[in-house]
């Protein structure tokens, strides 16, 4: 007797001691892909998500396996909850602000759909970007400066689709007056930021920095300077060495440029939209995540 009702102790008890990143439950359905094991909840199925994963791969491997090598013969394991609610009741105990989450140490995201695939489509390569990226600094128990960290994910999340997502289009419409100096911005964090327009800001700049040093031509350059970030150079060193860009205001006058540049060459392709020279850039209802401290991923 006793030891059944220990039996049955012992089996109510073991959900609660499983490993929190690795949580197959009955509400847990699987699909696999080449490059991913796909976790949806109860028979809900996000429409076509293996063949959209593999898709998603496709475009972010040239720009992620030189920081992830892994991800060409291991796969990456991704949680998808039917709802928010969902999501924040669930296994992995995630903060209310936050649409997604990456275990870098686990291989693993955790995101929740909405109803709209484009989205989430952008969420996960977002979320996969923060995967590869911050795995790649955490080899050497290092976390990458935020305004990489954040501006790559940004870029991985508009790679996945097709005709460029909001950010590449309001990077065009930056004001000057909105943006962070040089090489003040490098050091801003967004915990310390005041609003959600200000961080708004800060990410379309960070995704800026990140598209004006990782253009096809520098992709090794790229990987130079993070490189020598993650082996503790100063950034201004680095980019030195690197890029023969000066951190101070030498990096903000080529950026500008560039930038001016990208807008006359973006405002151009969107000539035929007829879109008003007025167009009024609020980023915070174009972002596809919440705009709060992201320092807290795990």
């Amino acid at each position: 007797m006793i030891r059944a009702l220990l039996s049955i102790f012992l089996a109510a008890a073991a959900p609660a001691a499983q490993d929190a990143a690795s949580p197959i439950a009955p509400s847990w359905h699987v699909k696999t892909s080449p490059h991913f094991e796909i976790y949806h909840e109860s028979s809900w199925s996000p429409s076509s998500i293996s063949l959209e994963m593999e898709k998603m791969y496709a475009s972010v491997r040239m720009s992620m396996a030189m920081f992830a090598p892994w991800m060409v013969k291991e796969r990456a394991k991704i949680y998808i909850y039917s709802s928010q609610q969902s999501y924040l009741g669930g296994e992995f105990n995630p903060p209310k602000w936050s649409k997604g989450l990456a275990y870098f140490s686990k291989k693993t995201v955790v995101v929740f759909d909405t109803g709209d695939v484009e989205k989430l489509k952008a969420v996960i390569a977002h979320e996969l970007s923060h995967l590869y990226f911050e795995g790649y600094f955490g080899e050497k128990l290092k976390y990458p400066p935020q305004w990489l960290n954040e501006g790559l994910a940004v870029y991985l999340e508009e790679s996945v689709s097709p005709d460029g997502g909001p950010w590449g289009r309001a990077l065009a419409y930056f004001p000057e007056a909105r943006r962070y100096p040089f090489p003040e911005f490098f050091k801003t964090k967004i915990e310390d930021l005041d609003s959600d327009s200000r961080i708004a800001d800060w990410y379309l700049q960070a995704y800026g920095s990140v598209l004006y040093l990782y253009k096809p031509a520098t992709r090794i350059q790229f990987k130079g300077l993070c490189e020598a970030v993650r082996a503790g150079e100063p950034l201004g060193d680095a980019l030195w060495k690197v890029y023969r860009i000066r951190e101070d205001s030498d990096f903000g006058r080529k950026w500008s440029v560039w930038l001016t540049e990208y807008a006359r060459n973006e405002k151009a392709d969107e000539g035929r939209l007829q879109r008003s020279a007025s167009f009024n850039f609020r980023p915070v209802q174009l972002s596809t995540f919440n705009f709060t401290n992201f320092g807290s991923k795990k």
